[in-house]
């Protein structure tokens, strides 16, 4: 990191480290100290007095290329690359840029009182729009970016997410907050199984399927289609009871203990809109909260995306509840789904709020409000079990108390070819910032589906939960296979996957370069490499190599795998190449080399080392635990002397050219391998 100050230049003011200038301010901004040192804060004059007020920030000082990313929807967000603050798009959430190799900036806007900033771009340089969601509430100032510069941008993101949280007082950092229990149990959700027409019947027929491939399910999410709703003239659906409908029989407890005891399932979530329904509330049934018909209201940047926002989809208007009684309205709601046996939520259409915060306070007031009565409903009744979804927003990232888990991408699409690739790339990029403060949900794949190892690949090295929407007839049990273990829990990841140092500033979807994506177990790296470019069939090269993982230890020896290509070797500075064509992928690991030895992992798993729960070196003996067993893989300059797995001698193949080490570990729980080595 870079210390940012002040200093007057001709032309203006302009911030700058100790060797470089950085961010030449446009007049009237003031710099806010940041007390941990990670960089500074910009505060914006009042201005013109109005609740969306638009002014210009300034210049970044020697600009090559930036990354970024972008609400192209109330929902959901898209990168976006480019090599002029013209490039900008609206409604852009936070900024990387880079002026010269080594050389990297970051710009965030932030909330301040009733305020919501974001970034664009204009001929005149950056620009920070102040948004109060409420015509009555003008935008009174405040600090609305936040500043730094340093030569890692990895630890500028880390170190300038901490200075935020703690400048903003609210909501807590990822790491600083649990994950729910559901995170690492392979799940299913019934939306691409049934959409709206779920029903009992089909969702123990899918469980009846998914246990005869040998893949049970261990998280089931019920999504929509169980709730009652009624169609309002101006097309929203109106939620009309708390109940679940006929073809539940008005009560969830009989599916949720058949479930439970027939088929193993141990924690069931249910899907609701975060205002109950698509259009929110019906005003004659739920009066109590003091629900009223708002019509939609997005801002200006949102608008120029997409001029229909207000009225497509789901109709102009929506029934929300009074502010003061959200509380009242979760509390009583998930106490009822909590008695029927529920264990948490799925919680969507979260953006839609901002739209109706008219009259209750402004965006931000309101946005507070929800967020603390669900979180504070979900862990009295749920124990935490939140899935955030449809909630791209400052206020998601930022005022979340409790809650971890986000949706990072709008939805897996089985039938739209090209989505595929940009919802990897968006989920990468989405991590870097978003994945400071929450964790990411890449959504569910199908097993089976032309794009099903790609979309499983990258679930794997997500750091997320991993859940399919597999349909009756369409389950690819040796896939699954590969992501989870017997016990139905799943190999995650121990961060959120990102973008490798050498893709950060690309657009995989657009150019010929490969999309990669670093993760880490332990003191082990994996890198996903996907060919994510659409419409252009020619194959493209790249390379892979440990310097690609940022946190792995600099000058250590370390040995490479290749899942698909099933290619063993020891990774120097010099990269390995790597060529796939149009939706290919591969899966690199890397392991530290100690003592001439190397441990990969279960092979016949995508994230092979996640499955090493420790190794511990005594003179030249390795004790290795494994999460499972399954087919062991290591390295070695030479094959052991013995070797055992819980007590028992276990047979070996140990290949002298390759320096292959093979052992076929009984499955059914954690094992323990000893290798005396010669």
């Amino acid at each position: 990191m870079s210390t940012l100050s002040l200093a007057h230049e001709v032309g203006g003011n302009v911030l700058r480290t100790e060797t470089r200038p950085v961010l030449r301010l446009a007049a009237g901004w003031s710099v806010v100290e940041d007390t941990t040192g990670a960089g500074v804060f910009l505060r914006m004059p009042q201005g013109e007095s109005a609740a969306y007020v638009e002014q210009t920030l300034g210049t970044l000082a020697g600009l090559s290329r930036f990354t970024s990313l972008t609400r192209f929807s109330p929902f959901w967000t898209r990168p976006a690359v480019g090599r002029h603050e013209s490039d900008l798009r609206p409604e852009t959430l936070w900024l990387l840029a880079e002026s010269e190799p080594g050389a990297f900036t970051l710009i965030v806007p932030l909330l301040d009182g009733p305020s919501r900033f974001s970034l664009r771009g204009a001929s005149e340089g950056l620009v920070v729009a102040a948004e109060t969601g409420d015509p009555g509430i003008v935008f009174p100032g405040g600090v609305a970016v936040f500043a730094a510069a340093g030569d890692d941008p990895y630890r500028l993101v880390a170190e300038g997410a901490r200075a935020v949280q703690q400048r903003l007082g609210v909501g807590r950092l990822r790491a600083d907050k649990a994950l729910p229990d559901t995170i690492d149990l392979f799940g299913w959700c019934t939306w691409d199984a049934f959409y709206k027409e779920v029903s009992p019947e089909k969702v123990v027929a899918g469980l009846e399927a998914f246990g005869r491939a040998g893949v049970p399910p261990r998280l089931l999410i019920l999504d929509d289609g169980w709730q009652i709703w009624q169609a309002g003239p101006g097309g929203e659906d109106r939620l009309t009871s708390l109940a679940p409908n006929d073809r539940f029989g008005g009560d969830l407890s009989t599916l949720v203990q058949t479930v439970k005891a027939r088929f193993g399932v141990q924690r069931f979530l249910v899907w609701h809109a975060l205002l109950g329904y698509w259009g929110g509330l019906d005003e004659t049934v739920f009066n109590s909260y003091g629900v009223r018909t708002v019509a939609r209201s997005f801002g200006p940047g949102l608008l120029e995306q997409e001029p229909r926002w207000n009225l497509r989809p789901w109709g102009g208007q929506l029934g929300v509840p009074a502010s003061e009684k959200f509380a009242k309205f979760y509390d009583h709601w998930h106490s009822e789904l909590a008695r029927q046996g529920v264990d948490g939520v799925k919680v969507d259409v979260q953006a839609m709020l901002e739209s109706v915060s008219a009259g209750q306070g402004g965006r931000v007031a309101l946005a507070r409000a929800s967020r603390e009565a669900l979180e504070t409903s979900v862990l009295r009744h749920f124990d935490g079990r939140l899935i955030n979804c449809m909630s791209c927003t400052s206020e998601c990232v930022y005022l979340s108390e409790t809650s971890t888990l986000m949706r990072s991408s709008d939805d897996f699409f089985p039938q739209q070819p090209q989505s595929h690739g940009p919802h990897l790339h968006v989920n990468a990029v989405a991590g870097m910032w978003f994945g400071e403060f929450m964790q990411p949900d890449w959504d569910m794949f199908q097993s089976v589906h032309p794009r099903a190892g790609f979309h499983a690949a990258a679930r794997a090295i997500s750091g997320g939960p991993v859940y399919v929407s597999d349909k009756i007839d369409a389950i690819d049990a040796d896939l699954l296979r590969k992501l989870m273990l017997s016990d139905g829990t799943v190999l995650r990841a121990d961060l959120p996957g990102r973008p490798t140092p050498d893709t950060l500033f690309a657009d995989p979807t657009r150019e010929p370069v490969l999309l990669k994506i670093f993760n880490r177990n332990r003191d082990c790296g994996v890198v996903g490499l996907f060919n994510a470019c659409q419409g252009k069939p020619s194959p493209i090269a790249g390379t892979v190599a440990a310097e690609n993982v940022p946190g792995l230890e600099r000058g250590k020896a370390y040995v490479a795998w290749s899942h698909r290509g099933d290619r063993l070797w020891r990774s120097t500075d010099e990269p390995a190449a790597i060529t796939l064509s149009e939706g290919e992928w591969e899966l690199v690991s890397f392991a530290p080399l100690e003592q001439g030895f190397a441990a990969i992992g279960l092979a016949d798993k995508f994230n092979s080392t996640g499955a090493i729960v420790s190794r511990v070196w005594q003179d030249d003996s390795c004790r290795i635990e494994l999460r499972d067993g399954g087919s062991f893989l290591a390295w070695s300059e030479r094959p052991p002397r013995t070797l055992y797995c819980n007590g028992e001698a276990m047979p070996f193949v140990h290949d002298p050219v390759s320096g292959r080490l093979h052992v076929e570990v009984p499955i059914g729980g954690r094992c323990t391998l000893v290798l005396h080595l010669s």
